[in-house]
């Protein structure tokens, strides 16, 4: 049996029912990506489409083929309802990817600035849900470099041989100042290919 047709399996026995047939093609789609060399998958699909209980799927598969899997939100109420779902830890990207730097000072309102922490994670999935919220214009330069999205793929990719799995709804609200989210936008995610 080829090693994506056994996480294919996997990944429809971890589901709770059987799969719808958008499902199963995003199973199968998923499989490959896996076991293939492409750094980025992007799902993109409309609330109640099931895309959280197929990733809770994917996790409990991923768990069962000793790969490790970090569960990524951009909010704490989104990471929450994450982890509620996959039955794993979930953070925010913030927690995840950045570092204080220096202790908070009057220069920076109190805050401190934050730098890109190292990734020491090697092969494993990197999974964002909710992604239709990240940006990639600058903002405050309080966190790395401004820019979250950028900050994050950089981040996922200093570690060697690991995935990027985006999850979102593109008819929800991009960030605020943009018509689309970037993040789920094939052609602007396609830079960041390694």
């Amino acid at each position: 049996m080829a090693i994506d047709q056994y996480i294919l399996d996997k990944l429809r026995s971890n589901l709770p029912f059987s799969p719808s047939s958008d499902q199963d093609i995003f199973f199968k789609a998923l499989s490959s990506f896996l076991t293939g060399t492409s750094p980025i998958f992007i799902l993109n699909g409309y609330a109640g489409t099931g895309k959280t209980t197929a990733m809770a799927a994917l996790v409990g598969a991923l768990a069962e083929l000793n790969k490790e899997a970090v569960l990524l939100a951009p909010t704490g109420r989104s990471a929450k309802v994450l982890m509620g779902y996959a039955g794993a830890p979930a953070h925010t990207i913030h927690k995840a990817i950045y570092r204080q730097k220096a202790p908070a000072s009057s220069d920076e309102g109190g805050f401190g600035v934050f730098e890109l922490h190292p990734n020491r994670n090697k092969n494993t999935l990197f999974i964002v849900d909710e992604a239709s919220l990240l940006s990639n214009t600058p903002g405050g330069m309080l966190f790395g470099s401004g820019n979250l999205l950028e900050d994050m793929v950089s981040y996922v990719f200093k570690g060697q041989g690991n995935q990027l799995l985006i999850l979102g709804d593109s008819a929800q609200l991009p960030p605020v100042g943009l018509q689309i989210s970037p993040a789920l936008d094939p052609g602007h995610m396609e830079q960041y290919g390694r």
